[in-house]
């Protein structure tokens, strides 16, 4: 009760706040707002460079709101709750990457849109409604107050397989999604200009060494809450370094959401190298010619460089409990599992991969990935909605 009163609470001071904020006029002003990491990377990142090369007199304004605990994290939450509010009645464009909650609690005025690009390119793990009943994610009393995933005019998706699982996520129609446009993320992945000199500063910068495989290991967090979340801390890192020293490095990836760092082992110098401060994953990814990971969706974008991929997941009955999966896990991931750090070193140390099973994946998740992604979101979103036009889903053909 006491937990249904406080959300209660909420949602009432941000329907006040956003009736007092319409009186005021709509602006021409695109917000891009997160509550998923404490950075703006990813689709936002890249839809923000667009509008900034495209024409930079576009005012863009950038909202950061990473959940926190304690009492602190409920102040801030506050703050954080009517600087949203503000922004989705006066600005004609909201665009946001995760899931927030005064974009639906809200009875949108007209000349407003609201746009949901997501963080990633489809979904291993379970999200949004589908993990109700899993001990990670929304819970019955928010679900039953608010509908969450509503109010938006369209989202993006880079196939029909991920609006089907988006679909179940967001218990929204077909018709709300578009895959036309790719994804804005995947841009840096394709397109040429500046390749060389990005993958250059990425070696330097981490004075990664030459001839050697470069094994970017990047595994999504544990934890029932973003709030608490932890790198998972099974790969033995020790044992990888005796059987793949050598000839072998990896670049340790931690999730964005995890805020404390990691104290490597001195003797893994050399070996194993801390990339987690480089903003965007995605760079990283163009220096690294394998990847491992377990649950996470940098699965879909590193499919699209056609590189071998391997799982290390010795939890997974353990984290389907937590969270859920939405396709056979084993069988469906671009890669071989693994549940031991020797089996693991053995795979990669033989050096025999199947990239046919990558290309397949790549065809399945993606309808278009060709580094023009954010061009195409400029032109048929951003720019429609600054001239007063409606934006909407796709319509099926």
């Amino acid at each position: 009760m006491k937990r249904r009163l406080a959300l209660w609470a909420r949602i009432r001071s941000m329907q006040l706040v956003y009736a007092i904020a319409s009186v005021r006029p709509v602006q021409p002003k695109v917000i891009l707002a997160t509550s998923h990491i404490p950075a703006i990377r990813g689709n936002l990142a890249a839809i923000g460079d667009e509008i900034q090369r495209r024409d930079s007199t576009i005012a863009v304004t950038r909202l950061i709101h990473a959940r926190e605990s304690g009492l602190f994290g409920v102040l801030r939450a506050l703050v954080n709750d009517c600087q949203a509010i503000y922004h989705l009645a006066t600005a004609v464009l909201f665009i946001t990457d995760s899931h927030y909650v005064p974009i639906y609690v809200i009875k949108r005025r007209p000349g407003t849109a609201i746009v949901q690009v997501w963080h990633a390119c489809g979904a291993i793990k379970k999200i949004g409604y589908s993990v109700l009943g899993k001990s990670f994610g929304t819970d019955s009393v928010t679900a039953d107050a608010i509908r969450i995933h509503s109010n938006y005019d369209l989202c993006l998706a880079g196939s029909q397989a991920a609006v089907v699982q988006y679909m179940d996520a967001f218990r929204q129609p077909a018709s709300l999604f578009r895959t036309d446009l790719g994804i804005p993320r995947t841009d840096v992945l394709i397109a040429e200009a500046g390749r060389d000199a990005l993958i250059a500063a990425i070696r330097q910068r981490y004075a990664i060494p030459a001839r050697r495989r470069v094994v970017l290991y990047a595994p999504t967090f544990r934890g029932a809450r973003m709030t608490k979340a932890k790198y998972p801390g099974n790969l033995d890192l020790a044992a990888m370094a005796e059987a793949l020293g050598k000839d072998h490095v990896i670049l340790l990836r931690l999730h964005p959401a995890i805020r404390a760092g990691l104290e490597l082992d001195p003797s893994l110098a050399g070996f194993v190298i801390d990339v987690s401060d480089w903003p965007e994953i995605n760079e990283l990814m163009l220096v690294s010619d394998v990847l491992v990971t377990d649950y996470s969706s940098v699965v879909f974008e590193f499919a699209l460089l056609g590189r071998p991929m391997a799982f290390f997941a010795p939890d997974t009955a353990e984290y389907d409990d937590e969270r859920g999966f939405y396709f056979d896990y084993r069988t469906g991931v671009p890669g071989p599992v693994f549940e031991t750090t020797a089996e693991l070193a053995a795979y990669l140390r033989a050096g025999e991969f199947d990239l046919d099973r990558v290309r397949a994946f790549a065809t399945t998740w993606f309808e278009v990935a060709d580094g023009h992604a954010s061009e195409r979101f400029f032109d048929q979103v951003v720019v429609p909605a600054l001239e007063g036009r409606p934006i909407t889903g796709h319509v099926p053909r």
